[in-house]
């Protein structure tokens, strides 16, 4: 194809400064990279975080936001694995620029082949909530351990920390906000479900904790969520923080780190990968195709919205993270949900 000189994005100029949608000039693909139309771009924590400047990529402003999604490779810019990849569907991510624009260049490492019959929609939510629910669950497997604490739980990505962990036979404590939640996990087989607002949270949360033996925790909350986990979990055991849905600082209380023997580390998905051989990533990723087509990786889509009326979207999808994915649609292709 030829190759476009301008194309529709959203830009942010600054951190928290409102989405703008500019005509902007197309990147063109380099060796060892693909130019990729884009398809879908699911909004995500961490876009969010993005948008307000806290999320750890660094990229400069201007910036294209949008971390992941799918698409058609549409153009190599040389190397084998270019030419490979020109016409096939595929999952991405963003390497300098984001998605929620209609072509984005990115090396084709950052490049996963869909299968034929997988929709593209789907395809749009393979690399962020998929590779974290196994890297979290594998935390676990790797400590030796059977169960874990899961805040946020009534989220896309709970549900899958929980298809995960079933599969590998770790028991789940789940903590949620509302009553509604608590009935939902419950009605979806969830034997363990918290309401981290009720009255007595803190005493059932230990003695979920204790009936368990459970030592890892799972925090996307920050702020005192940390605390009261510090205070349920058994001895000896480790908090991974990965999100900061609060706002808040993290709150710790200095007795319990030092007479529990508690770790508490952040967990970044980006950097966890980047220590992992590539065949390890590859066979990673080979499972996440596999679990789209099976259910385990599939997120669920509130619905989609076009790419020219999407500023507001974010702040929709901030409202109601856990009434599902909203994709970002640029309409090149349909979405197949």
């Amino acid at each position: 194809m030829e190759q476009p000189k301008t194309m529709r994005a959203l830009v942010l100029r600054a951190p928290g400064a409102p989405l703008q949608l500019e005509e902007v000039p197309c990147p063109e693909p380099g060796a060892g990279e693909v130019l990729v139309r884009v398809v879908a771009s699911p909004i995500n924590p961490s876009d969010l975080a993005m948008l307000q400047g806290e999320y750890g990529l660094g990229w400069p402003y201007p910036l294209i936001p949008g971390l992941e999604g799918s698409g058609v490779v549409v153009q190599g810019g040389g190397g084998v694995m270019a030419r490979f990849m020109v016409g096939r569907n595929v999952a991405l991510v963003g390497e300098t620029q984001g998605l929620w624009a209609e072509y984005v260049v990115v090396p084709t490492g950052r490049v996963l082949p869909l299968p034929k019959d997988l929709p593209l929609g789907v395809g749009a939510s393979c690399f962020v909530n998929p590779l974290t629910a196994m890297a979290l669950v594998q935390e676990v497997l790797d400590a030796g351990e059977k169960s874990a604490v899961s805040t946020a739980a009534g989220g896309a990505l709970g549900a899958m920390i929980r298809r995960r962990a079933a599969q590998k036979g770790v028991e789940i404590i789940n903590i949620v906000r509302t009553e509604a939640q608590v009935e939902a996990l419950k009605a979806e087989g969830a034997h363990h479900v918290l309401n981290e607002t009720e009255a007595g949270f803190e005493a059932a949360l230990a003695e979920a904790c204790k009936a368990l033996r459970c030592r890892v925790a799972f925090d996307a909350v920050g702020g005192a969520m940390t605390y009261r986990l510090a205070e349920a979990l058994r001895g000896g055991g480790k908090i991974l923080i990965y999100g900061g849905l609060s706002g808040e600082p993290t709150t710790l209380h200095p007795g319990t780190m030092i007479f529990k023997g508690l770790n508490v580390q952040g967990f970044w998905l980006s950097k966890r990968l980047e220590r992992m051989a590539a065949p390890k990533v590859f066979l990673m990723m080979r499972e996440v195709t596999k679990g789209l087509q099976e259910g385990f990786a599939q997120t669920r889509v509130a619905r989609s919205v076009p790419l020219e009326e999407a500023a507001r979207a974010p702040s929709d999808y901030a409202r109601d993270m856990s009434g599902g994915k909203i994709l970002i649609s640029t309409g090149a292709y349909p979405l197949g949900l």
